[in-house]
């Protein structure tokens, strides 16, 4: 199947103490040639076992322990030898993309007390410069649709999912901490969310300010089998404030909002409530739970005081979201309220009053913020504040930056003389839902 298959590869059996693959490789630049490993009968009927690994000289030559590397390439050839179906793709992007030159210079930043995120920040770095559009490349070759992926990596699997290749089964490669690595491995988890664990890579693409339920199925109709990337959800923003815990109808209402949204597996209600109008602000979660057992989750909107004690009573009760504006930034210097983040998972949403009409500048007040968020161990974040229809071209180069699934708030741009206006709230989906694939252009 492989000979003759691409005019310009060449092809030869590279026995291995792995197994016996067939090399492939594409010309390139000298030292750095695109290599494929496939086991001698591939199947592109059946998932195809799938490896893309980004090269590491220290880790997969000299067995560097400083890394997983080394250890990640051998249990995957391993595994896909032993599946004899499967293909793995050996990208020659060093150092997360940055180099061997600047990899060693960060390894020395290392050694004065950083961590890997931060020395390639640094040194003028992405965190992670790598990109898989030759691995895509590839895999569209073989014809490979169907792929059981090999990787600790969610943004891989978002990347290659929104791709139009179906994620059929994630393979963690789980490797050991030793003194050299745990510090790395502890930033792999903590700064890029690497190591999948249940619902800890979920993200959504908020809409805000449904009132009816015409709004949730048309929303719930467009996105239909659409959503490809197995993390992301459409979060439906439900605004209440303390009026309505006495306002029967707009209780009523409410609850046919949730429960329409409730019967759509790719839709995930939020009561967005505002405090301003509250004299009791436990007084109110607390009833919110009592009278409305369908609320599980609330973004906890216009706290102006007692921050931390609020989220703590919410977070007991409820799964919180919780607004950081500019003006509120001291709170991520509060360990207290870190502590509750951490411990409940809250999501938090940052906005950004910063450069809204420049690209540049939202993006670099977004990047000092999540450097914020990140460095207290912070990684559940959302990017919010007026980025709609017109301005996803900020989040995605945000998520491109950080290599993390963030959600995203448009919150008010959507909006039409003050009500959600579903002609732009469909524009700004289907833009959201297709644009992945430009990034690489910005």
């Amino acid at each position: 199947m492989i000979k003759g298959m691409f005019s310009e590869s060449v092809t030869a059996t590279l026995p291995t103490k792995n197994g016996i693959f067939r090399i492939i490789v594409w010309p390139g630049k000298k030292g750095q040639e695109t290599v494929v490993l496939v086991t001698e009968h591939l199947d592109i009927k059946k998932p195809v076992l799938v490896r893309i690994h980004s090269e590491c000289l220290t880790g997969d030559t000299f067995s560097s322990m400083r890394c997983d590397c080394g250890q990640q390439k051998y249990k995957a050839l391993q595994t896909i030898s032993q599946s004899k179906n499967g293909i793995f793709i050996y990208l020659r992007q060093e150092g997360r993309g940055i180099g061997l030159y600047q990899k060693i210079k960060a390894y020395a930043l290392q050694e004065q007390g950083y961590d890997t995120h931060q020395a390639n920040i640094l040194l003028g770095d992405k965190p992670d410069q790598r990109e898989y559009s030759i691995a895509k490349e590839i895999l569209n070759k073989f014809g490979i649709k169907k792929i059981k992926l090999i990787t600790n990596n969610p943004s891989k699997i978002t990347d290659l999912s929104m791709a139009g290749f179906d994620i059929v089964e994630k393979i963690p490669l789980k490797v050991k901490k030793n003194k050299y690595n745990k510090k790395y491995l502890e930033t792999k988890e903590v700064k890029f969310k690497h190591f999948l664990n249940k619902n800890s890579n979920n993200y959504y693409v908020g809409i805000s300010d449904i009132t009816d339920v015409d709004q949730i199925k048309a929303i719930a109709g467009l996105i239909d089998k659409k959503i490809k990337d197995q993390f992301l959800k459409i979060s439906i923003g439900i605004r209440a404030d303390s009026s309505f815990l006495q306002d029967t109808a707009k209780q009523k209402n409410i609850e046919r909002l949730f429960k329409e949204a409730e019967k759509y597996p790719s839709l995930l209600p939020i009561l967005q409530y505002s405090f301003t109008k509250s004299k009791n602000y436990k007084g109110d979660i607390k009833e919110i739970t009592k009278k409305f057992p369908f609320i599980k989750r609330v973004r906890l909107d216009d706290v102006i005081s007692d921050h931390v004690d609020i989220l703590k009573y919410s977070s007991k009760l409820l799964f919180a979201d919780f607004p950081i504006k500019d003006t509120s930034l001291f709170l991520l210097e509060n360990q207290q309220f870190v502590n509750v983040v951490l411990k409940n998972k809250v999501l938090i949403s940052l906005s950004n009053s910063e450069g809204r009409k420049s690209t540049t500048k939202q993006v670099n007040g977004y990047k000092k913020k999540i450097i914020l968020c990140l460095n207290k161990g912070i990684n559940n974040i959302c990017i919010a504040d007026s980025l709609g229809q017109n301005n996803v071209v900020t989040y995605f180069q945000i998520k491109d930056y950080f290599k993390i699934n963030f959600s995203i708030d448009a919150d008010i741009t959507l909006k039409t003389h003050g009500a959600l206006d579903m002609k732009k709230a469909t524009s700004y989906l289907k833009h959201l839902l297709n644009m992945p694939e430009e990034k690489k252009d910005l």
